[in-house]
């Protein structure tokens, strides 16, 4: 199941890329946890994770996510992000390098966190460097 995983958020994340962040919703479980420790806010719940989702990219004009490689361990999935967005207000563009840890259990998405330090992120996935 876990490179079927894999496959399932590569798809998602080739939609992210382009700037598009419908993708993504149907593979999390009702009660998804959902950690962006970039802003130390956490959502639960599919309905808190779109609130939140709605709030976050209403601050870019442009915002996308590229994947730059992924890492599969069991049911955990460590990918390396690119984030490319725009500030609404700012103007600014902005880059940076993200790591986000998706855990799956029977095919559904029940945990993704952020982490932007990669050791942070590997010890979350369960893998040391």
């Amino acid at each position: 199941m876990s490179q079927e995983n894999v496959e399932r958020l590569q798809a998602v994340y080739s939609e992210w890329a382009r700037g598009n962040f419908r993708p993504g919703g149907q593979l999390f479980a009702p009660d998804v946890a959902f950690e962006a420790l970039t802003d130390g806010r956490a959502a639960i719940g599919r309905d808190a994770v779109e609130g939140y989702m709605r709030e976050f990219l209403a601050q870019w004009t442009e915002f996308r996510i590229e994947a730059e490689d992924f890492v599969e361990v069991g049911e955990t999935i460590l990918v390396t992000e690119r984030q490319h967005g725009t500030g609404k207000s700012s103007g600014v563009d902005a880059e940076m390098t993200v790591y986000s840890v998706w855990t799956f259990r029977d095919g559904v998405v029940v945990r993704v966190r952020w982490e932007i330090d990669r050791a942070s992120a590997l010890e979350a996935a369960g893998l040391s460097e």
